[in-house]
């Protein structure tokens, strides 16, 4: 399984309640209904008093490399307009940061 996190500001001019609430009541749905090949999608949002210098991650599971190089293949074609028009609403995607990453687990307790 590989799993990609996107490290996300958002634009300026918008309060990071207004980026966040964006982001979970419009932009995660869409992206969950558009998105293919997606197997898991989760937001972290920051905790109240622990801000950082980012905004929210974004963290996407795929079955496989060549899967997640799908996703950048349709992210690229006219498929994907609505979503990237969105992210243009909210996110300074000039800012982001993506890692692309497979996961080792240490421990689970």
């Amino acid at each position: 399984m590989i799993k990609s996190l996107t490290f996300l500001k958002r634009k300026p001019g918008l309060s990071r309640e207004e980026f966040l609430q964006h982001w979970k009541e419009k932009h995660g749905p869409l992206a969950a209904k558009v998105v293919p090949g997606l197997k898991k999608y989760v937001q972290c949002h920051p905790v109240p008093g622990m801000e950082s210098d980012i905004d929210g991650i974004v963290e996407l599971w795929w079955d496989s490399p060549e899967s997640f190089q799908a996703f950048l293949t349709w992210r690229q074609s006219d498929a994907a307009r609505e979503l990237k028009e969105d992210e243009e609403k909210f996110v300074d995607t000039r800012q982001w940061t993506r890692f692309v990453a497979e996961e080792h687990l240490i421990v689970e307790k």
